[in-house]
Parts: C-alpha cells; sequence; structure tokens
C-alpha cells in the first residue's frame, strides 16, 4: 500500500497517530461483525505513515484504554470494538451528520453553562475545556459557556457529571433579554473564527488539487477526509445562519459531504479487501 503524504499537506496541524486509529476503527469496524485483523489495521495505519511498532503500541493501547477487545482465532488476533469505542464512535456519526446537514433554523435559545473549577485541578479544567469546545460551546464571559445547540444538554450534563463538577454548575436554557448582551454580541465575544475561516479556504482552495490515482489511495484519501472533517468539526461551532449570515464553513461542510459520497463506496470495498487478504491462511 502506497504511503500517504496527504497529511503534510493539509490545512490544519496533523493528527495524532491515536487520533487517526480511532478513526479508522469507528469508521470500519463499527458496522462489521467480522471485525479485522491485526495485518490488515497494520497495513492501513502504514499507508498512514505509522510505523509498525508505533502501530502495535497503538493497539495494545487502545485496547487497554477499552475502544478494542482481541479475538484469537488460530496464529492470528482480529479485532471488534468494544463498548467504549462503539460509544465514541456513535457519537461522532451523530456529529458528522449534524455537521453535514444543512442547518436547521434557529429558535433563539442558548444552552448555557455557568461553573467554577479549582485552580488546582488543571486536569480536570483542562478535560472540561476539550469536552465544551467539542459540544460546540464557547465562553462570552468568564466562567460562562453558551451553545445555540440546545439539543446537546444530555451531553453537557454527562460530561459535567463525568469530571465531579456538578456541585458547582449550572446548567440552563433560554433567550436572552434586554439589558445584557444580545445575540450578536455573544458571538462576538465567544468565538473567535478567523484562524479557522482562513484554514477552510486553504481547505476549498485545495480541493482536487492531487486525485487518488488507484483503490489503496482512494481508501487512504478518504480516511484523512474523515480525519480533517472530524479536526474541523471540533473547531467549528456550528452557528446557525441567524447568528453568522456568512460562514465559509458552510462550503467547507460542503465539501466534505461531497468528497465522502464520491469515495464511501471504493474506500469501504478496498478496506473489505484489504482485511480479507490479511487474513492467516
Amino acid at each position: 500500500m502506497i504511503v500517504s503524504n496527504r497529511l503534510a499537506q493539509q490545512p490544519l496541524p496533523p493528527p495524532s497517530a491515536r487520533s487517526m486509529l480511532l478513526t479508522v476503527i469507528g469508521e470500519f469496524l463499527y458496522d462489521s461483525e467480522e471485525g479485522a485483523w491485526t495485518a490488515a489495521l497494520m497495513k492501513v495505519l502504514g499507508g498512514m505513515g505509522i510505523e509498525d511498532h508505533a502501530a502495535r503500541q497503538l493497539l495494545s493501547r487502545a485496547a487497554t484504554a477499552k475502544w478494542i477487545e482481541r479475538e484469537r482465532i488460530g496464529r492470528g488476533v482480529r479485532w471488534h470494538l468494544a463498548d467504549h469505542g462503539r460509544a465514541l464512535a456513535a457519537d461522532g456519526i451523530t456529529r458528522s451528520q449534524a455537521y453535514l446537514d444543512s442547518p436547521l433554523p434557529w429558535d433563539e435559545q442558548w444552552l448555557v453553562l455557568t461553573i467554577t473549577v479549582s485552580q488546582r485541578k488543571s486536569t480536570v479544567r483542562n478535560r472540561l475545556n476539550g469536552g465544551l469546545s467539542w459540544l460546540g460551546m464557547g465562553n462570552p464571559t468568564p466562567g460562562v459557556w453558551v451553545t445555540p445547540h440546545v439539543e446537546r444538554v444530555h451531553e453537557l450534563s454527562e460530561l459535567v457529571s463525568s469530571l465531579g463538577l456538578s456541585e458547582t454548575s449550572l446548567i440552563m436554557a433560554g433567550n436572552v433579554q434586554t439589558g445584557g448582551l444580545d445575540n450578536h454580541e455573544i458571538v462576538e465575544r465567544a468565538w473567535d473564527l478567523t484562524e479557522l475561516a482562513t484554514s477552510y479556504r486553504k481547505l476549498l482552495n485545495q480541493d482536487g488539487a492531487s486525485e487518488p490515482r488507484d483503490n489503496d489511495e482512494v481508501l487512504l484519501a478518504f480516511i484523512e477526509l474523515i480525519s480533517l472533517q472530524q479536526r474541523f468539526m471540533r473547531l467549528d461551532p456550528q452557528l446557525p445562519k441567524e447568528l453568522l449570515a456568512e460562514w465559509v464553513g458552510r462550503d467547507g461542510a460542503s465539501l466534505f459531504r461531497r468528497r465522502r459520497e464520491q469515495w464511501s463506496e471504493l474506500a469501504h470495498s478496498r478496506w473489505a479487501s484489504v482485511v480479507d487478504e490479511s487474513a492467516p491462511r
């Protein structure tokens, strides 16, 4: 399998090896009963530029983290999604569908979190900030986080509870009232989208510059596409048109949707062939 060089050309910093593995298993093992042989995963990860020893360490750590689980069959090992890995993949699929779909009209409701985290709990604060970013929440004033995606309230509640912060948090939903910041002032303070817009424009300008030439390249290009989409999703709050009328990110989402439709069937077919070719003989 050809080693891809697309990652170095992408409009965002390259993903970690750990992130690439999660992309692969989330996409190809989620609906798979047969799973994937070690050799198949090694081959694809190698195509992404991850060396053999590093790929084996990734698989071992992913098993420890309960992303995947081993099934020994004769002299071979086959991998399946574990419950935790399946939950992560399901969350990513749900978020991806929302990102790729056209935005729904906004009802002017905000989901609001007010929270206090001790300065001594730096690890908890970092995990909180990462989780809030994934939920598309912005920070217009100290200690206050908001998103127009009120439907994410259950995910927000689970995040706060899992970090043991329920007693110093308040979660509510509603619309703004006169006397404070208005909707557009909230957007201006909560999110700085300048760098993200530049990255989106770079993505759009690069589209079509290097088309995959064979089935192996389509598979790698498809994996890289999904990985890149996930990184844009984490940075993009996906604000409705009522709050951000002109947003290049919607053109970016359309590009991802078009490319996924173009490459998905062939990429999944090639993946199935790689798994079959990798079975112990």
